[in-house]
């Protein structure tokens, strides 16, 4: 991948090359075209390697999808291109079944929770620089509940309004995210737990000022399952979000995209 540098900023396709920009980057890229045909990478024994890497890559990027479904409430926090990071998290957490077969090998967050608990959603700012007030978390996996403490807030001196805008409000998400597998019969990835399985819930607190002082949270988030013992492939996560807002046309407040910041705070 190369940068472009000394002429004005396009994007697009220009003769065999494609130039595009990065989300959280101002700089263009610019891409060669070439390379094997689709058909040769399909179909020659050359290949093979690269077919089962593609194969386990469409694994990850399912998991990465599902991770990320984990927290969509609080998408409009991510102010960088997070897919690929989790693309990335994805393919760590593959790497690890050393006893499957190349192109067919698993995908288990479920004993790899470390790899996701910490992750950021925003790189310009994060959740412990912006909300400096200590936020406890406790996960209840039997109950599938997730409990969030935090203490009421001097604005002042705990909160870090980076965009001094007039309001701020929590955000939290709750979710279940399935282990993935190969399926032979279907020939691709597939959670390894039934789909019933899945689900989240999430809270948005009232707006608040980002003068003053801030009440204290205390929430519970319950999902919305009917099972009670929960296989050890289903993984729980939680994740929370500060946004900040002004006031809209109708006098109301509204969220600024990318004002804010969130983080997956607890993985169980």
């Amino acid at each position: 991948m190369a940068i472009v540098k000394g002429f004005q900023k396009i994007t697009g396709a220009l003769q065999n090359a494609t130039f595009y920009t990065i989300q959280g980057s101002d700089q263009v890229y610019v891409r060669m075209k070439g390379g094997p045909s689709k058909r040769m990478i399909k179909t020659s024994p050359k290949f093979e390697k690269v077919r089962r890497n593609n194969e386990e890559w469409k694994g990850c990027t399912r998991l990465a999808k599902a991770m990320r479904d984990s927290f969509y409430p609080l998408k409009s926090l991510e102010d960088y291109p997070v897919i690929g990071a989790l693309n990335a998290i994805a393919k760590q957490i593959q790497l690890t079944d050393i006893e499957g077969t190349h192109g067919q090998r698993g995908l288990y967050l479920s004993k790899n929770k470390d790899l996701l608990g910490g992750f950021s959603l925003s790189r310009k700012q994060v959740l412990e620089s912006v909300l400096r007030a200590p936020i406890s978390t406790v996960i209840h996996r039997k109950e599938q509940t997730a409990q969030v403490t935090i203490p009421s807030i001097n604005t002042g001196m705990y909160l870090y309004n980076f965009r001094n805008l007039p309001y701020f409000r929590i955000i939290m998400a709750f979710a279940v995210v399935l282990d993935m597998g190969f399926s032979e019969e279907k020939n691709r990835y597939e959670t390894l737990c039934s789909d019933e399985l899945g689900g989240y819930t999430h809270f948005e607190s009232p707006w608040l000022s980002t003068t003053g002082v801030a009440p204290a949270l205390n929430q519970t988030l319950k999902l919305p399952l009917a099972e009670i013992n929960l296989p050890e492939r289903v993984t729980l996560v939680l994740s929370i979000g500060v946004e900040f807002g002004k006031a809209g046309a109708d006098g109301n407040p509204e969220a600024v995209k990318y004002a804010g910041c969130g983080k997956v705070v607890q993985v169980g």
